[in-house]
């Protein structure tokens, strides 16, 4: 990268305030970065960072309009920095180069002529891989699978059988889609395995974090919605039905055959039971237990998961039970201290009144 700042601020559509013709060779954060890099102050609140930066030029809110250095103002420095990142730098590709001697493809596979195949990857009967989809190092794919055009599936993932993904998916390294749902009944001698027989279907442009896991249905399919964000170490099991555009932290558990609307977001380490309904547009806290069904735009945390504001006030109190039992303690020493004998009220004759 080398541009000039002018060149910069039209591209993220920002105001300039100081010297344009400036060269910016590198984007850095906002502490790490020295001259000739350009930075992101996301936080306008922090806006005293900007007094110790050596960067060479700053984007910022349109709420700061004044710096030590050059800064270009804009709507959103977010958006700004997607912009910047996604024109100035290409993403490593899983493979490239077409198909490598050592991967192995089966007959019947349909496999594009644009698409890239990594060394020992493998293709299983009745799969088809779309245009420009590129398929990394080791990663195993079962039969009767379609892979999207555009998708990129990283080093090390596998794909079992009747797997489905979009097209824009993109699948980091570890992620296992297809593998059996957790479904089990008790039978005299033990547990008894219920077949898994069904598939997963993933919608386009939804991104699957590494070691992430997704689970065949026992009947039917898995299904996980357009545009969703799957952070990793997700567990999502059977007949799971998730909508557009969730985004799902690190570390959450979804049980089997629940539903999760559009729009939902979930917060890391949290947890939902099986066959329970999150409505959509919802918002889950951090390490949230949800246990039964919430409606649509539901705001909860804690476990169980409560609205929010209830939530907060039950945590509030709980910090305060150390001394509101110590205060319980005291008052039960002089209630018993006041109903000892010869403690009680005296006779107002024998006091002379």
């Amino acid at each position: 990268m080398r541009q000039k700042l002018a060149d910069i601020a039209t591209q993220v559509q920002g105001e300039l305030i100081g010297d344009g013709s400036c060269i910016i060779e590198s984007v850095a954060p906002l502490d790490e970065a020295g001259k000739g890099s350009i930075s992101v102050l996301i936080n306008a609140r922090q806006s005293r960072r900007l007094e110790s930066t050596e960067a060479t030029a700053v984007i910022v809110s349109r709420e700061i309009d004044r710096a030590p250095v050059p800064i270009i103002r804009v709507a959103s420095p977010e958006v700004a920095l997607a912009t910047l990142l996604t024109t100035y730098f290409v993403g490593h590709r899983p493979a490239e180069g077409g198909i490598h001697p050592t991967a192995s493809i089966h007959p019947s596979a349909d496999v594009d002529d644009e698409a890239d195949i990594g060394p020992h990857a493998s293709i299983g009967p009745h799969t088809t891989v779309g245009k420009r989809a590129c398929i990394g190092t080791n990663v195993a794919i079962g039969a009767r699978c379609r892979i999207g055009e555009g998708t990129w599936i990283f080093a090390n993932a596998t794909l079992y059988d009747l797997v489905s993904l979009g097209n824009g998916v993109i699948v980091h390294g570890g992620v296992v889609i297809g593998s059996d749902g957790f479904g089990y009944f008790q039978g005299d001698k033990g547990a008894i395995k219920i077949p898994q027989v069904g598939g997963v279907e993933i919608g386009d442009d939804v991104e699957i974090g590494a070691n992430s896991t997704i689970d065949r249905a026992t009947m039917g399919m898995t299904r996980i919605g357009r545009g969703t964000k799957i952070d990793n170490l997700v567990q999502i099991g059977h007949n799971v039905v998730i909508g557009d555009h969730v985004t799902i932290c690190a570390q959450v558990g979804i049980a089997g055959s629940t539903v999760v609307e559009s729009g939902t977001l979930i917060g890391g380490q949290a947890g939902l039971s099986d066959h329970i309904h999150v409505g959509a547009g919802s918002r889950i806290g951090g390490q949230a237990g949800v246990t039964k069904s919430i409606p649509s735009g539901s705001t909860v945390s804690g476990y169980p998961a409560r609205p929010h504001n209830q939530a907060r006030r039950i945590e509030a109190a709980i910090k305060r039970l150390p001394d509101l039992l110590q205060q319980i303690q005291t008052l039960e020493t002089r209630v018993k201290a006041l109903e000892s004998p010869g403690r009680g009220e005296r006779n107002p004759q024998e006091t002379g009144k």
